[in-house]
């Protein structure tokens, strides 16, 4: 019974972070096209998250510091441009093969990633909890902050 409860959480989660879900935009279809993520962990929960960014980079920086975000919760991701495999790696190795610097991308990608961190932190996923979620998020937001200055 928990088990169920806690999948109607997590979709009801991820509803919020898909834009292009067919409640919100009647009926286009996410499998086909946009970026998605999957979070897992060692004991076969798994977590899908849409991402809204501008470019292929753009999704490939913001899965790795998503992944590294919730590292303490999940052991492993994906990332997936509709129905294609573009990257699979450990969340504790993913800082390794990406540069900390969110520099090069764009400041829509990062509000985006942004948003996608507070809507999991402000949801009833597990990884709300996660301390390195927190830090991360207010390390972004105050990114930001400092560029809308």
């Amino acid at each position: 019974m928990q088990e169920a409860f806690d999948l109607i959480t997590r979709a009801s989660a991820l509803r919020q972070l898909d834009p292009d879900s067919e409640e919100l935009n009647g009926g286009s279809s996410v499998e086909e096209n946009g970026y998605r993520m999957r979070l897992a962990n060692w004991d076969g929960a798994t977590l899908w998250v849409y991402l809204q960014v501008e470019s292929r980079a753009d999704a490939m920086w913001a899965a790795n510091a998503l992944g590294v975000a919730c590292s303490d919760c999940f052991e492993e991701y994906d990332l997936w441009d509709g129905t294609t495999l573009l990257l699979s790696a450990e969340t504790k190795l993913s800082s390794f093969f990406f540069s900390d610097s969110a520099e090069e991308v764009a400041a829509a990608s990062q509000q985006s990633l942004l948003d996608v961190e507070e809507t999991l932190l402000s949801s009833r996923v597990a990884v709300v909890h996660s301390r390195k979620l927190l830090e991360a998020t207010a390390a972004l937001r105050n990114r930001l902050a400092r560029h809308e200055n």
